[in-house]
């Protein structure tokens, strides 16, 4: 549900920015917690699910998601890192609706994302 929320609420905004970085990739990173008694892997599955679902909908196998735990340092979370090819292409996921918030729910609590946008480095010649 968390995710839900929070995609609908700046799909607006950034919408209005896609036409002026659209050719950028974008990537949403949501940092979470396990429930008690879950695991990474029934994680995982769920967003495996997303994943089918959220390819089908962008009308593209460029999209990509991983779980991200720590090596070293604070080993309490991990983060949801969802890769774009561009801004539209997230749009239309945003728009959409996986019917798995449920999912996610019962395995996971996510207290925040963000939005970041990639500027690839052309080499030097």
């Amino acid at each position: 549900m968390y995710r839900k929320i929070i995609l609908a609420t700046v799909t607006s905004v950034f919408l209005l920015l896609s036409a002026v970085v659209s050719a950028d990739p974008v990537s949403v990173v949501f940092t979470c917690e396990l429930k008690e008694g879950h695991t990474k892997e029934e994680a995982m599955a769920v967003n495996a699910k997303w994943l089918k679902w959220a390819r089908a909908t962008g009308g593209t196998d460029e999209i990509t998601s991983s779980y991200v735990s720590t090596v070293i340092g604070d080993l309490g979370g991990f983060m949801w890192v969802d890769n774009y090819p561009d801004l539209a292409t997230w749009g239309k996921i945003a728009d959409g609706d996986s019917g798995l918030d449920a999912e996610f729910d019962a395995i996971e609590t996510c207290t925040g994302n963000r939005m970041y946008r990639g500027e690839q480095t052309v080499p030097a010649k």
